[in-house]
């Protein structure tokens, strides 16, 4: 069977309960309140049977100006409208800002219900169709029928079932693949079961048992029972009107404005990323900077508007912006919004999420605005291109990747499959997906690093994986393993032993070298500990010729010298003698001076602290006043 929600729209006191109750027989205005002053203040909920057999549920919201909030509430989770507008009355402001909200809602279809149609003559009639005719124009409910009706004759009813039969055959049914989504616009009591909460399932499906969260809070729960229309159900599917009981929530829990999703589901923030358009009858100019009432879902906040492409917004107006909430929100990619004056209180436009966590963005760039039109873009591909390309070398899990660009799990692997088959995606054996182009950029940067790395250490085997990584990323990043792996399986470097080279490449130690590499050696084993000044060390062995430097580069890599600051290293062996006396020393007394350490090893106290300075430097010791103790195992 068919699953939708419609939503009534329009100005207060145009019929829109009396409208349900003669479509469904249910009275929608369930407070004392509402009874007393004729007016309806909170959402209404009843079932529709219509002609074909297909149950749809009904909406039923505030016309007044006051209760717009609500309005929004109820018409966010709606896929099709009965806009009413009374026969004696015709359009009204509230019916202008009804539309403008459905609008910016992207509500697929609806129709257009003349009521109290019993109060007025034909001629009165057919002037108020044409300023229906008139108000519709270029919006989705041009072209739609209008209906005339009277709730209290019965007038038109019937005809307005087969209508909202043959609208609801098209509407285009909600994805029951997405993770479960509820915006709670109702919460009340029931002896018993504690807390419900009542939305409409816009996505995915719940079922008993299933754990729950309500965001932004963070609170978990187990869903634990589940009603459509009074009737119990063992699953609630999107597109579905939806009462929910839960166990293993905490006190005061759902509450509304709130949004129950599958855990993980959703993004919190308080920052958002939209495309947002001005609405075409608003009489104000929009500036940066200006404070609006944000509408999203069931929640309400406050926000700063920051316009990326422009310094204002006229009516009919669109562009980038960024919205610093108050309070965070939870959302996914593509998420429709509004935006309202704080006074006068008025409807100024709305749009849809592209992205969140990006931080202050900069105004007027380029670079910017091309970013978020990749983002905007209908084609989920573009979207997935555009957040691969800024998740970085790095990359992002492909589940986070599906939840930015708000596709379904189908499409999104269909997506996936077809940008790595292409080259256009690489995916790293733990999951995470990374841009083709930045991977290759990354490449072709590690290979010139390396490049220059073997030209300046032609005896080494290779470049540390851990330094070589960090150089051929971009500042601020570092090449995956993963990654670097994956090179290395396809024959575009070689990655063993901790080492990176470039394949082929194998290093060529001569006898030249072997002469070199023996009388460093031995010039810094006469030495010993009194390690000699680098300058020094220069001055006597540059004039030997180029293998000079290159050797000299090999010995500290490798080890074979021990570098205990820019300009001063040993001889490891004599290098280990010391670190054993200085452990020894430390054993025996808890701790060494300076002075200590400098009598036990008989050399002067210029190479006592280099030696004392490096442990401390490197975590074999730490310094306390002017005692030098070991740290960790050392201490056993």
């Amino acid at each position: 069977m068919k699953r939708a929600v419609l939503g009534t729209a329009g100005h207060i006191d145009h019929g829109k309960t009396l409208l349900t109750k003669a479509l469904t027989g249910v009275d929608t205005d369930r407070l004392a309140e509402e009874k007393a002053r004729g007016i309806t203040i909170e959402l209404g909920f009843a079932p529709l049977k219509l002609p074909d057999g297909t149950t749809v549920s009904v909406v039923d919201v505030p016309g007044h100006e006051r209760f717009v909030r609500t309005m929004m509430a109820g018409a966010s989770g709606i896929d099709g409208v009965l806009l009413t507008v009374a026969a004696d009355d015709g359009v009204m402001p509230q019916t202008r800002e009804h539309l403008d909200i459905l609008r910016l809602l992207r509500v697929q279809t609806g129709l257009t219900v003349i009521t109290k149609c019993d109060l007025a003559d034909e001629a009165r009639l057919s002037a108020v169709e044409e300023q229906i005719r008139e108000l519709v124009r270029g919006t989705f409910l041009e072209g739609q029928p209008v209906c005339r009706v009277s709730a209290l004759t019965g007038q038109g009813i019937d005809a307005l079932k087969e209508r909202i039969c043959a609208m609801v055959a098209g509407i285009r049914e909600r994805s029951g693949e997405r993770p479960a989504r509820l915006e709670v616009d109702r919460v009340f009591p029931v002896e018993g079961f504690g807390n419900v909460a009542t939305g409409t399932l816009t996505e995915g499906t719940l079922v008993p048992g299933q754990e729950i969260e309500l965001f932004p809070n963070g609170v978990t729960g187990v869903v634990r029972g589940l009603q459509q229309h009074n009737r119990n159900v063992d699953a609630a599917l999107a597109g579905t009107r939806t009462a929910v009981s839960f166990s293993r929530l905490p006190r005061g829990y759902p509450q509304r404005g709130q949004t129950l999703a599958e855990p993980g589901s959703l993004a919190v923030t308080d920052c958002l990323t939209v495309v947002l358009s001005i609405t075409e009858g608003c009489p104000w100019v929009i500036r940066n900077s200006s404070r609006l009432h944000l509408f999203h879902g069931t929640e309400e906040t406050v926000c700063r508007l920051r316009l990326l492409d422009a310094d204002s917004l006229r009516a009919g107006g669109s562009g980038y912006a960024q919205l610093q909430t108050e309070r965070p929100l939870a959302v996914r990619q593509g998420d429709r919004f509004l935006l309202r004056f704080f006074s006068p209180v008025l409807t100024v436009g709305g749009g849809s999420v592209l992205a969140w966590g990006d931080g202050r963005l900069k105004r007027n760039r380029r670079e910017v605005l091309e970013r978020l039109e990749r983002l905007a873009s209908p084609e989920p591909a573009d979207r997935l291109r555009q957040l691969t390309e800024d998740a970085g070398l790095e990359g992002m899990p492909a589940e986070r990747l599906r939840l930015l660009t708000g596709t379904a799990p189908e499409e999104f692997r269909r997506e996936k499959e077809r940008l790595t088959a292409s080259g256009q995606l690489l995916e790293l054996p733990d999951g995470r997906l990374v841009a083709a182009s930045a991977a290759e950029s990354a490449l072709a940067r590690g290979l010139t690093v390396l490049e220059a790395w073997h030209a300046d250490y032609p005896l080494m085997k290779g470049m540390p994986q851990a330094e070589w990584r960090a150089q051929a990323a971009p500042a601020g990043q570092t090449v995956p393993e993963e990654l670097a792996r994956l090179w290395a399986d396809g024959g575009r470097l070689r990655w063993e032993q901790g080492l990176v080279a470039l394949p082929g490449f194998e290093p060529v130690f001569t006898q030249e070298h072997k002469i070199m590499q023996r009388r460093l050696m031995h010039y810094y084993r006469e030495a010993w500990l009194k390690a000699p000044d680098r300058k020094d060390v220069d001055e006597k062995f540059t004039p030997r010729g180029p293998l000079y430097p290159q050797m000299m580069r090999h010995l500290l890599a490798s080890g074979s010298l021990i570098a205990l600051t820019p300009h001063y290293a040993v001889h490891f062996e004599a290098y280990e003698q010391a670190l054993a006396l200085f452990r020894r020393l430390c054993r025996e007394n808890g701790g060494v001076t300076l002075g200590q350490f400098r009598t036990a090893a008989d050399i002067s106290r210029k190479y006592s602290q280099l030696f004392l300075e490096y442990w401390d430097r490197t975590g074999v010791s730490r310094r306390e006043g002017d005692v030098h103790v070991l740290r960790g195992r050392d201490t056993e």
